[in-house]
């Protein structure tokens, strides 16, 4: 009995060495401490850490500053507190103790308070602190579920960037809850966040019960420290909307609206034809959630640049919330530029199937000089013979010319329409009325050559004929346009011109000779002829040398009959024209050269005396005739008129 007593008593005192040394190892647990130090007339916020990550803090825990009393102490998570030093400590090392919920010492840390600088015997301008803050903000946040219902868990997930000018230090995000319940650790530590750098914190809640339908908060605190030890704070809300509360008040009322309070175009002046890209700024500023958001543009006036609609979707547009969307599209042709106004549709519904529509209206400048822009103009056109008749072939030629500024590609030019059906009289010749050149670029011109024939009934009249014009751009739109030329047909008299009797060896030099002249309408129309006249050079007409004919008939002819002197021998043009009316009622002429040869005066064999040549019997006087050859014509002549009894 007295060897149990014996055991019993060593094991109890065992236990009390061993409990005690294990509480002073506890109490002796050195925890970290930031900022290792403040001043006594600043005072601000320490952050306490648990030594290598141990999970020894719980709501409940607290920390106490030796000679002085328990802090203000804030529970982060398991590993991490926060607790407020006020101003106005004394200066000196202080032993920090972290206590748990029985008052039992789980950890120490030492702490120091430094002292106010003091003031020197001659003040000077103190020296501005540092520029520069880290500042946290929330750049993006989801709530998945997007409602949410009494009793229902969600998770919220916000994108924290710093937008300042110093990295943060000990930077913490802890979600209070605001009107819902934080599950798990509602405190997350991420250390150093640099500038421009980001973070996402993501926390689960619950809904309480007896929440209403509505637009309620979730509270989240951000803060961080810079390198100074300067402690900054930003609170924020993140909206969740509740839906299917039985309690409290009445489902939400109202309806989203949806505005575009933001227009800009890339690029910022539109040229017609070309494509740009409208971006909207868009802003539900009603009191209902917007949901499948569509914005679409008027297709009267613009049309996709890319796919197949002009439409942009939007799945959520919260209260307030703020979304961009882009629209490319392609500004049909308009003739004037400027500001002018792109009707903009909206539809939208909300989560009771509600469903809305509104009609806004954005500017656009619109830039519709040739300045990036192709510019056609068929600046000349002729045809090859200049005159066409009816029944000719012929050659038609077009001068293309590109007056502005972009080049035109894959250009097309259809005579009498893209399908042909204005070319009446005329059809093409040896290839189609389409002709095609690759490329046409600004200033540049071009020659199209088409052979063509008039039918053998066209109107004698100019007749006109549209040029389809189709092109690409640059920016790839097919461009249309269409011009006109006009071609002339007349009907071609055809008029023979000649002798009617022969006229060899009757024009000799100095004596007047007969021009026996004879024009034949070969044709097979009827011309009026005004005049009939003959001109040569170095010729005198003894009489009229024209007469009037008037209308003549298809194988129908008239005579001119005249007489003329020449003093130069030799060959002899004699020019015939013929003015005549054709069927546009203008006066036309038709020349054609008659050729006769001018003999000379034979000169006597026999001696000149001073009065003249001297004959067989003497000198020939000025009076006597010179006997000279008969022609052959002057026999006939001179037999004619034996035989009709007018001399020998």
């Amino acid at each position: 009995m007295r060897r149990i007593v014996k055991w019993t008593l060593i094991l109890f005192v065992a236990g009390l060495i061993f409990g005690g040394m294990a509480a002073l190892v506890t109490a002796q647990a050195s925890v970290t401490v930031e900022p290792s130090s403040l001043r006594s007339d600043l005072g601000g916020t320490i952050s306490v850490y648990a030594p290598g990550g141990s999970n020894i803090f719980t709501t409940t825990t607290t920390i106490r500053l030796v000679n002085y009393g328990i802090l203000a102490t804030t529970y982060v998570n398991l590993t991490t507190l926060q607790a407020v030093v006020p101003t106005g400590l004394g200066t000196g090392t202080y032993t920090l103790l972290v206590l748990d919920a029985g008052g039992n010492t789980v950890g120490t840390g030492t702490f120091t308070i430094t002292a106010a600088p003091a003031p020197t015997a001659t003040p000077k301008p103190e020296s501005p602190p540092p520029d520069g803050r880290p500042i946290l903000t929330v750049r993006n946040y989801t709530v998945d579920p997007l409602q949410v219902k009494p009793g229902q868990e969600f998770v919220v997930s916000i994108e924290v960037y710093n937008n300042g000018s110093r990295a943060g230090e000990n930077t913490m995000a802890v979600f209070s809850g605001g009107d819902f319940l934080p599950l798990d650790e509602k405190g997350h530590l991420f250390w150093q966040v640099h500038i421009n750098a980001t973070f996402v914190a993501t926390q689960r809640f619950r809904v309480p019960k007896e929440i209403s339908n509505g637009i309620h908060q979730v509270t989240v605190q951000l803060s961080a420290n810079d390198y100074e030890g300067n402690h900054y704070d930003y609170p924020a809300n993140i909206p969740v909307e509740v839906i299917g509360a039985s309690t409290g008040t009445a489902p939400a009322t109202g309806k989203p609206k949806v505005l575009i309070e933001g227009v800009s175009t890339t690029p910022a002046r539109v040229a017609p034809g070309e494509s740009f890209t409208l971006t909207l700024r868009l802003v539900n500023r009603g009191s209902r959630t917007a949901t499948n958001v569509m914005t679409k543009a008027d297709a009267e006036a613009a049309i996709p640049a890319e796919g197949g609609a002009i439409a942009a979707a939007t799945d959520v547009l919260k209260i307030n919330g703020v979304v961009t969307v882009s629209l490319p599209l392609l500004l049909k042709p308009v003739k004037e530029g400027g500001r002018l106004g792109l009707s903009v549709g909206l539809e939208y519904s909300d989560y009771n199937g509600g469903a809305y529509s509104d009609q806004q209206t954005v500017g656009l400048d619109v830039d519709v000089s040739l300045a990036n822009r192709p510019q056609l103009l068929i600046a000349n056109y002729h045809t090859e013979p200049e005159e066409v008749s009816p029944g000719d072939s012929f050659t038609l030629t077009m001068e293309l010319s590109n007056v502005g500024g972009g080049s035109a590609q894959r250009l097309t030019l259809a005579l009498g329409g893209v399908d042909g059906e204005n070319l009446g009289a005329f059809v093409p010749v040896g290839g189609s009325n389409v002709s095609f050149i690759p490329q046409l670029s600004a200033g540049a011109k071009e020659l199209v050559v088409m052979r063509m024939m008039a039918a053998g009934n066209a109107e004698t009249k100019a007749h006109n004929l549209p040029v389809a014009l189709a092109y690409d751009t640059v920016g790839g739109t097919r461009e249309k346009d269409t011009q006109r030329i006009s071609l002339m047909v007349r009907r071609r008299p055809n008029f023979k011109v000649s002798f009617y009797r022969p006229v060899e060896g009757t024009a000799m030099v100095g004596q007047p000779f007969p021009l026996p002249i004879e024009v034949v309408n070969a044709g097979t129309a009827r011309f009026n002829i005004p005049t009939l006249e003959a001109t040569g050079v170095g010729l005198e007409f003894m009489g009229e040398s024209s007469t009037f004919v008037g209308n003549l008939d298809p194988g129908g002819s008239w005579t001119l009959d005249a007489m003329a002197m020449t003093m130069t021998p030799g060959p002899l043009d004699v020019v015939v024209n013929v003015h005549y009316v054709d069927d546009l009622n203008q006066t036309q002429i038709i020349s054609q050269t008659l050729t006769l040869e001018v003999m000379d005066i034979p000169q006597p064999d026999g001696p000149m005396g001073p009065d003249g040549p001297i004959g067989p019997d003497g000198p020939v006087g000025p009076d006597v005739p010179i006997e000279t050859p008969e022609t052959l014509p002057q026999k006939l002549w001179r037999f004619i008129k034996g035989f009709l009894g007018l001399g020998s």
